[in-house]
């Protein structure tokens, strides 16, 4: 409280419209997208590296500090960055005349509420990068990071993707958001589902509770969270044993509450989604490869 004798000789000065911002609503969505960093590391490449077309089950993102590479056609350059949703089919090769390059790749999950994808593919997929030496200098911490305290890096890592994101969209990124609204019975399978992936039954079991077709099921998956009932169920499973894995669960003990029959079944499929095993991920808590 102002004593009596206390004189304002100050005023709030009017920023308003100093630092404009596109795209308010939709970096508000995307700020309150659940996020968790999978791996985020430094490469430098060698004369004969590239990514040969393919699709990865999490979200990509991928800036060059040195060197000048092309991502289906699009010239990517210090100053850039490439955000790659799930499921987009992408390749990388070198510049002309380019023979090594560093790069800072993470890897994410940006997932709705309801836990399906919410970056869409369909968009460009590369934008300018706003204050780029910040971002490499912050980055490069996270991995170093990632590479001493990994469980500290994974939560802190999050957060630095949700900035990144919206201060993406803020700057012009015309980045997909997913569905606005879902059918009521599909939010409810969806919610379902993501509170317990591991308890999930099969997708006509889930169909007959919420009193529809598997057909129609399907039709509702597609249109709402852009996958199959099975995918999206697959998906939520694999990201619960990584964060299972990564806060040191045995490998055993998270395929019997993700839902995996065998252990088999979890090392195949997690290493087809995140590049490692899950005894590797359990060891270092990120994804191997770029």
């Amino acid at each position: 409280m102002r004593s009596p004798r206390e004189v304002s000789v100050t005023a709030i000065d009017n920023l308003s419209g100093r630092y404009p911002a596109h795209q308010g609503d939709l970096a508000l969505a995307v700020a309150g997208a659940g996020i968790t960093l999978l791996s985020c590391r430094l490469w430098r490449t060698a004369p004969d590296w590239s990514i040969p077309l393919r699709q990865v089950d999490d979200d990509f993102i991928f800036m060059p500090m040195h060197g000048r590479l092309i991502l289906n056609g699009e010239a990517l350059y210090p100053g850039t960055v490439a955000v790659i949703p799930q499921g987009t089919r992408h390749g990388v090769t070198y510049a002309h005349g380019v023979r090594s390059c560093a790069v800072l790749a993470l890897h994410a999950l940006v997932r709705t509420p309801w836990g399906a994808p919410w970056l869409q593919p369909g968009g460009p997929l590369v934008a300018a990068l706003p204050e780029a030496g910040r971002w490499h200098a912050e980055l490069l911490r996270l991995a170093a990071m990632q590479q001493d305290q990994a469980q500290l890096a994974t939560r802190l890592g999050g957060e630095q993707v949700r900035r990144l994101l919206v201060e993406l969209v803020l700057g012009g990124h015309p980045l997909r958001p997913p569905a606005g609204n879902l059918d009521p019975r599909l939010a409810a399978i969806a919610a379902a589902v993501h509170a317990d992936p591991g308890g999930a039954p099969p997708v006509a079991e889930l169909a007959r509770r919420a009193g529809i077709s598997p057909l129609r099921l399907r039709q509702l998956c597609h249109a709402g969270l852009g996958c199959a009932p099975k995918r999206f169920i697959d998906g939520l499973r694999l990201a619960r044993a990584a964060e299972l894995l990564a806060g040191g669960a045995e490998v055993a003990v998270t395929a019997q509450r993700c839902g995996y029959g065998t252990v088999r079944q979890l090392q195949v499929r997690f290493k087809r989604a995140y590049g490692c095993a899950p005894s590797a991920w359990r060891t270092t808590g990120s994804r191997s490869g770029i």
